[in-house]
């Protein structure tokens, strides 16, 4: 299986559009009950047109010969007032198909993103959030260096669900 890597362009936004729905679905739609997992659908082609359009954020897309089969989001802030002079850069998505994974595609999506964000960017950190649930993929951004730093503590209650303010039917 011959997989390129490339720079995604806005021919490729129905393509990327439709890997973040499938990232949505099976990592956010399985491991956070409030994530609106119809966003890729709603919002996704705008999100994607801003994206390539901005040279702080890189958006990349793995082809096979049968087409789109993965993609990475991730681009780089300024410093702030509490880390002067630290840019930062923010992988915010990755997707890879069943039948790209295992040839090390994903692993060159991160590299590639990382040695932007360092190299031309001159990124001091770059962080990815993953579900606490999601053993894999946090043991995959540990197999490439990166480590936990802090952790977010999260409170939800359930779309629906009655609050203490809420009157509730009996």
């Amino acid at each position: 299986m011959t997989i390129q890597i490339r720079l995604a362009t806005q021919a490729d936004v129905e393509d990327l559009v439709a890997l973040e729905g499938r990232l949505f679905a099976v990592d956010a739609g399985v491991h956070d009950p409030i994530v609106d997992t119809t966003w890729p659908q709603r919002r996704g082609a705008a999100d994607f047109a801003g994206l390539l359009g901005n040279e702080k954020a890189l958006v990349l897309v793995a082809a096979d010969e049968s087409g789109a089969c993965g993609h990475l989001v991730g681009w780089v802030s300024e410093s702030s007032e509490v880390r002067r002079g630290v840019v930062t850069g923010y992988l915010r998505s990755l997707f890879v198909e069943e039948r790209a994974r295992r040839h090390g595609v994903a692993r060159e999506l991160v590299e590639r993103f990382v040695a932007w964000a360092e190299g031309e960017h001159g990124a001091v950190t770059v962080s990815v959030t993953a579900y606490a649930d999601n053993q894999n993929a946090r043991a995959f951004y540990a197999d490439l260096g990166f480590e936990t730093l802090s952790v977010v503590l999260t409170r939800a209650r359930r779309l629906g669900q009655a609050t203490p303010d809420t009157p509730s039917s009996h």
